[in-house]
């Protein structure tokens, strides 16, 4: 159910049509509809009607569009699993991180995102223990633009100071998370109760802006 016809409406047609034909589409919407079925408990608790992605996007550039394209076809790899739990980490303030502290549990290289940037990455949110989404546990990516609200504000603070292979354990407290209001409980899922403090693991998969090697072999 999850591979239909959720396509991500900012990779241009031609990208679209490589991603549906090696089944990566779940984690791509185009508008609040679909959105509102898809992973709702990590959207901001402001938000009314989650969505994953706008229904408007911003424009994508060429060297996006170019980066997107490029890699599409690597997506089709088996699903990767989260490793952190259990582990004994360390864990340290982020900086300017309201109150997050992370983890690293393995380093990458390159450039940072900037707001604005279109990033694919994966998580996995639990607490208290349990897990209630995780996209390590399927073969799709999550785009979106960094420095938006279609994630809590925590996880994407912690992926403005991530490079591309970077994995970090993240504790992201109530205030850029769901705050004190929490989550209401939904098929499949538990209450997430006002005040609570999310324990997350977070792979910085994909920069498609960034993907200079790629981007130079489809330009010859």
């Amino acid at each position: 159910q999850g591979r239909n016809t959720e396509i991500m409406a900012r990779i241009s047609l031609s990208a679209a049509v490589l991603l549906a034909s090696a089944g990566q589409c779940a984690a791509f919407v185009v508008g609040p509809a679909a959105g509102a079925a898809l992973r709702p408990s990590l959207r901001a608790a402001a938000c009314p009607t989650p969505i994953v992605m706008a229904a408007q996007p911003a424009p994508l550039s060429r060297r996006e569009a170019l980066g997107a394209f490029a890699v599409a076809g690597a997506w089709a790899a088996s699903p990767l699993a989260a490793f952190a739990e259990g582990a004994d980490l360390t864990f340290q303030p982020l900086t300017n991180g309201q109150g997050v502290e992370y983890s690293v549990l393995k380093k990458g290289s390159g450039p940072k995102p900037k707001v604005g940037d279109l990033v694919a990455i994966r998580f996995k949110a639990s607490y208290n223990g349990k897990a209630f989404d995780d996209t390590f546990a399927t073969a799709n990516s999550y785009y979106y633009r960094v420095g938006s609200d279609n994630i809590i504000k925590g996880l994407d603070l912690a992926v403005q100071n991530m490079v591309v292979g970077d994995r970090w354990a993240l504790k992201v407290p109530p205030s850029v998370a769901f705050g004190e209001k929490g989550v209401k409980p939904s098929a499949g899922k538990a209450r997430i109760p006002g005040g609570a403090t999310i324990d997350m693991e977070v792979l910085f998969e994909i920069f498609p802006g960034a993907e200079e090697e790629l981007l130079e072999i489809n330009e010859k």
